[in-house]
């Protein structure tokens, strides 16, 4: 199923691909600890409320275990064995997972909420519950956040065994956490290890240089570097973000709302920042076109929703050496029973030596984010009438508490196998080890696609057309020129916009 209400857009591939198929390891990853609740899962049972008992439901998205319901989904047990543990810890109090695949879960929240009916333990994502769902249908965290966990006797509050990172960009604006954050879609370069040595390539590149030498000695070797429709709307992100670095918290504050939104990009390409007159804006695609021309041509002019799996599977075949893909593919490599060794780097950090452009930003993480699935939340009383049952929302946060824990976070996430875990002290799967350092940067992305349902679309035409040599730079510019102004258009068409008051 896909994460259907990311405000925060992923790319639409993205979401299509990976979540229906289904990070990363904090600054401070070495290894996994063991909590109390994994070592000893009765032991701080004094700590939890005494006196309510029940049922606790929670809706755990793609999490959820032993489903029967949620397409796609395989048979995954640890949720249910953390759950057994607290059940065991807890007499008297009982988890019960919802079992059932959302169409629109947007609408689903909305209505629930209205009805008081919310589940005990929510899916929300930061972006959702700061901007989209309701207002006050989501307890605020923060003076949890900032207490001891009982179940973490080595941290003196439970920030301090999150990720830091993910926990400041995704607070609201007035500085309000609405959920535990444990997990991260992340993007990188997946690779045949077996292919690699085979061309006399012994590590994985770290630059952007070394990621073109590899590409040519591949060639040279008579390998397939990589073949696939390069997704336009990923990679203006990541050169995007490093470009226009300095100007993001201009562009972000067009409105008053956090991010990036479509009116954001609108201003900024109508005031020529995020456009054509600024040569950082298409200053990455001669770039980008010194790697696709070491590329198999065939589907560099491609849709990638139309090519997408037939380029993925070539991959798993052992056919290409080199593939760009969400961090689903392991589990998609594992599925595949592939034949050789998978590895993975990230998007490179560019240098002068690469682009006069870049400033040097590390934007690996440009495109994902903590925007998975491990991110839940606990119903108020307003949107959840049970919880006015007097102890009831003290034994649902300690749940909580139990269930955010950096044991339970490894094993849950890497279980699945699609996403990254994110808190220090987690491990994440060891083919996804590389993409781990992406959950501590800044979630400052920017792109051009929200100001028209087209501009996307029409981008990735052009942006194919130039990398197949089928049109020259010239050409492309001017070609891009049209549609961001056609964008402008019709944006301001549709929401009576006057661009003269930003």
């Amino acid at each position: 199923m896909s994460l259907t209400t990311n405000a925060r857009k992923l790319p639409a591939a993205l979401l299509g691909l990976g979540l229906v198929l289904g990070g990363c390891g904090g600054a401070n990853n070495a290894g996994s600890s063991s909590s109390p609740a994994e070592s000893a899962p009765g032991t701080s049972s004094a700590a939890a409320p005494a006196g309510w008992q029940g049922t606790i439901t929670m809706y755990a998205q793609v999490y959820t275990p032993n489903s029967k319901n949620i397409a796609g989904l395989k048979n995954q047990t640890q949720l249910r064995e953390v759950a057994d543990e607290y059940e065991a810890a807890h007499p008297g109090i009982k988890i019960e997972f919802i079992d059932e695949e959302f169409k629109d879960y947007t609408q689903t929240v909305r209505v629930k909420a209205a009805a008081g009916e919310m589940f005990d333990v929510f899916w929300g994502q930061w972006a959702e519950l700061n901007n989209t769902f309701p207002k006050g249908i989501a307890e605020d965290l923060t003076e949890y956040f900032d207490k001891p966990n009982p179940y973490i006797p080595d941290k003196p509050t439970w920030r301090e065994a999150m990720n830091l990172t993910v926990v400041s960009e995704t607070r609201s604006p007035d500085g309000k956490s609405y959920n535990i954050n444990g997990d991260y879609v992340a993007t990188a370069f997946f690779y045949n290890k077996d292919l690699f040595e085979k061309a006399g390539i012994s590590q994985a590149p770290t630059s952007w240089s070394e990621l073109i030498a590899a590409t040519q000695q591949l060639k040279a070797a008579g390998i397939t570097a990589m073949s696939q429709a390069p997704d336009y709307d990923w990679f203006q992100r990541h050169f995007l973000s490093d470009f226009f670095a300095k100007e993001y918290e201009t562009i972000a504050a067009f409105d008053d709302s956090p991010g990036v939104s479509s009116l954001d990009q609108s201003v900024a390409i109508v005031k020529g920042m995020l456009n054509t007159s600024d040569e950082r804006f298409m200053g990455w695609w001669p770039l980008f076109k010194s790697l696709t021309d070491n590329w198999k041509p065939d589907h560099l002019s491609s849709d990638p929703g139309v090519v997408g799996s037939s380029a993925r599977n070539d991959f798993l075949a052992g056919k290409t050496a080199i593939f760009y893909d969400g961090s689903w593919l392991p589990e998609n490599a594992k599925d595949a029973n592939v034949a050789f060794e998978l590895g993975s780097f990230n998007f490179p950090v560019l240098t002068q030596a690469d682009t006069p452009y870049t400033t040097g930003e590390d934007v690996s993480g440009a495109v994902g984010g903590p925007n998975a699935a491990f991110q839940f939340a606990v119903a108020t009383k307003e949107a959840n009438a049970t919880m006015k049952e007097a102890g009831k929302k003290e034994a649902v946060i300690d749940w909580l508490q139990f269930l955010g824990t950096p044991a339970n976070v490894e094993k849950i996430v890497n279980e699945h196998g699609t996403f990254v875990p994110t808190w220090p002290d987690t491990k994440p799967s060891e083919s996804m080890t590389e993409l781990a350092n992406q959950a501590s940067n800044k979630l400052k992305a920017l792109g051009v696609g929200g100001s028209s349902p087209n501009l996307t679309k029409n981008m990735q035409r052009i942006f194919g057309l130039y990398l197949s040599g089928n049109i020259d730079f010239d050409k492309a510019k001017a070609d891009v020129q049209k549609e961001l102004d056609a964008a402008i258009k019709e944006y301001q068409s549709k929401n009576s916009i006057d661009f003269s008051q930003y």
